[in-house]
């Protein structure tokens, strides 16, 4: 870490002082708003999408819109739900795991399982992607960055808009949006509604949304916000094919069995946010918010009649959250001081069915209550003219309680007390660019469920040397990057590496059957893996008849210190197993090489038309490396003409060429004797049609 920061300090300070005055230094972070985003002063490696952006894409998820950001690893696991991985954190696991990613809806860091991204996406306003840890503003779970989503705004200026879209696989979208402007004040509003059969059997998506803001002008300098968000969404996200035979033969999965993935969820979303302009120099931000999200999920299919499943649960997440901001810029120095404050609650119960398909037994039920009371600043320094200087820190206190309603003894109340920050340089080569650099870091804790299991673990297993304690798992990110213009190109690169220390996860491996002793079930601060590589973005100017955007990723994550029970002998129930290393063993699901280029042609006025060129390199489908899978290539086209000022028509083609490819492989690494038989496979959609229409009024 010193060697680095110390060579990136020496080149700034090196650089000739030629530059402008900056003027009157601003603070840009904030977790509340986006209002002060200007990145040409940022010390970190950050990327941008606006609205403008979104709507050329016309994305049917998530992953269609964060593709175009070098560093991300998005994986779509079901009709329009994405996972989400920045610079190979996570990528090895693929069930249920949140992947080490802050996901943050105006301002509010969403817990959503297994790593969704589960949003109305025709309410994207933009979105921002912090890379590397960011744990220095957003806290718990940024152990490789965060995707800060914010959702459309009401504005002063009266328009409405309905759009209508079809496409292949039954998609169907409807929208309609009206933004109102007021003397006091200004409204939006939006419905929308989406469904899809989905490619794959069983992939079915219903989703339906109607969403707000409305912002009242207390003053000239300050004004209040209140947002309401209700969504309902029934997904089935399918399943993949046990064997790369099925895949050939079965590519739909039809004769597969999902044992999970089937969601019936409501969202609700409220927020009220304050914000005053003190004066020219000093903002104030106060935000409450609810969030609330009730599911059912259908879990074990049942094998001999799969019309129904042999277990479903309940859940219900309820997060509320206080955040307050204050920022003040002076000649030369600015500073920011946060306050996060909040209450969550999860409450989870299984239940059996019987043969008649209807509610059995209770078999679990438990409540987990998370307390976290967090303060954070962000400290800028105009040292010269030319060189700036960012310092950030956070400091977290998580207190949980878990309780478990058929076991008293497995209840446990654990707390944490963790200090994130990030210091950073950005000198100012001359008007059009800058260097920057910047060191920071991310956090994982434990969770109270891994406590709760290994203390029935210790219980059951009395001479195991199985932990009551775990530490926070912790990430250390070094990046040196340049930022400016050249002509009418706009570039980005930076080359970094991520640290990832005392890493969280069963001692066995992560989907571990069985084991050589008692300890192989439960969960251990296992060991370290390291991301390096290069990232680059370059984007043309867009008013010119040809102009294009390029995502490039060079991406080396290995687990550098890494061990996991392996089956040598034996089946299940009488297996023997030894203690293997995979130090120095590529992550899997990792290409070294990804491309995304956009190239945008501009015929007339009135006609855009895009060819998407998607590229990933071959990657390991298992831990042990055993099983290399081929890399692919995808080319997806979209346009859009304005028929009159207000009315325009859009289509796309996905996967233009057809071309056929895995979307995941995954091949467990706990016994000897696998082969591509047992992976577990998501074979890609095969080319798919969109056509829609878009009127303004």
């Amino acid at each position: 870490m010193r060697k680095i920061t110390a060579i990136s300090a020496v080149c700034a300070l090196a650089i000739s002082t030629y530059a402008s005055d900056l003027g009157t230094i601003q603070v840009e972070s904030s977790t509340i708003d986006d209002k002060f985003i200007k990145k040409q002063s940022e010390v970190s490696n950050v990327s941008y999408i606006d609205k403008e952006e979104i709507e050329k894409i016309n994305p049917t998820n998530v992953e269609d819109i964060l593709k175009t950001v070098p560093g991300i690893t998005a994986s779509n696991i079901g009709n329009d739900n994405t996972k989400i991985h920045i610079r190979g954190v996570d990528n090895h696991r693929y069930m249920g795991e949140s992947p080490g990613v802050a996901i943050v809806i105006d301002g509010v860091p969403v817990q959503q399982g297994a790593g969704r991204v589960n949003i109305d996406l025709d309410n994207i306003e933009s979105v921002k992607v912090i890379k590397g840890g960011a744990s220095y503003l957003y806290g718990n779970d940024a152990l490789a960055g965060a995707v800060i989503i914010t959702t459309k705004r009401s504005k002063g200026k009266s328009s409405s808009k309905a759009e209508a879209e079809a496409g292949s696989f039954g998609f169907k979208r409807a929208l309609i949006s009206t933004n109102q402007g007021f003397e006091t004040g200004s409204l939006q509003l939006q419905a929308t509604t989406r469904e899809s059969d989905g490619y794959w059997d069983d992939a079915y998506m219903e989703h339906k949304s109607v969403n707000g803001k409305y912002k009242y002008y207390l003053n000239d300098t300050s004004d209040i916000t209140f947002g309401l968000d209700y969504t309902e969404r029934e997904t089935g996200d399918g399943t993949s094919v046990g064997s790369e035979t099925a895949a050939k033969t079965d590519p739909k999965s039809k004769n597969e069995v999902s044992y999970s993935g089937y969601y019936d969820t409501t969202f609700i979303k409220s927020f009220l946010t304050y914000s005053s302009d003190i004066d020219d120099t000093s903002n104030i931000m106060f935000n409450i918010s609810s969030y609330k999200d009730d599911s059912t999920k259908y879990t074990s299919r049942n094998r001999t009649d799969p019309t129904f499943h042999d277990k479903f649960s309940d859940t219900s997440l309820n997060q509320n959250a206080v955040k307050s901001e204050y920022r003040k810029s002076f000649d030369n120095f600015a500073m920011m001081f946060g306050l996060d404050l909040q209450r969550n609650s999860l409450k989870s119960s299984t239940y059996d069915t019987d043969a008649t398909k209807i509610v059995g037994s209770l078999i679990s039920k438990s409540k987990t209550d998370e307390n976290i009371n967090a303060f954070y600043i962000e400290l800028k320094n105009n040292i010269t003219s030319s060189l700036s200087t960012t310092l950030n820190a956070r400091y977290d206190n998580i207190a949980y309680y878990y309780a478990d309603d058929f076991d008293s003894t497995r209840n446990v109340d654990p707390s944490y007390n963790v200090a994130s920050y990030r210091a950073g340089l950005n000198y100012k080569l001359n008007p059009n660019s800058s260097l920057y650099t910047s060191f920071s870091t991310g956090f994982r804790a434990p969770s109270a469920e891994q406590i709760s299991e290994n203390q029935e673990g210790i219980s059951t297993y009395p001479a195991a040397n199985i932990p009551s304690e775990l530490d926070p798992e912790t990430t250390y990110n070094y990046e040196l990057g340049i930022r400016g213009n050249i002509e009418s190109i706009s570039y980005d690169a930076a080359i970094f590496q991520l640290d990832r220390k005392d890493y969280l996860g069963l001692k066995g491996g992560s989907y571990i059957w069985g084991g050589m002793d008692d300890e192989d079930g439960y969960t251990f601060n296992l060991g370290d893996l390291r991301s390096r590589g290069f990232e680059l973005a370059l984007n043309s100017d867009k008013r010119k008849m040809l102009s294009f955007d390029m995502a490039y990723t060079y991406l080396d994550s290995k687990f550098e210190k890494y061990e996991i029970s392996h089956i040598t002998g034996g089946d299940w129930s009488g297996a023997t197993y030894e203690r293997l290393s995979l130090a120095g063993n590529q992550v899997p699901r990792t290409s070294k090489h990804t491309l995304n280029f956009m190239l945008d042609y501009k015929p007339m006025e009135d006609l855009l038309i895009s060819t998407e060129f998607i590229a990933k390199s071959k990657y390991y489908a298992d831990e042990l490396n055993k099983f290399e899978q081929p890399g692919h290539a995808v080319v997806n086209l979209r346009t859009n003409y304005s028929v009159t000022k207000n009315i325009d028509i859009f289509a796309k083609i996905d996967n233009l060429l057809d071309k056929g490819y895995y979307q995941f492989v995954n091949v467990s690494s706990s016994s000897y004797d696998k082969n591509m038989e047992d992976a577990t496979i998501r074979v890609a959609p095969p080319r798919a049609y969109y056509a829609g229409l878009r009127a303004k009024f």
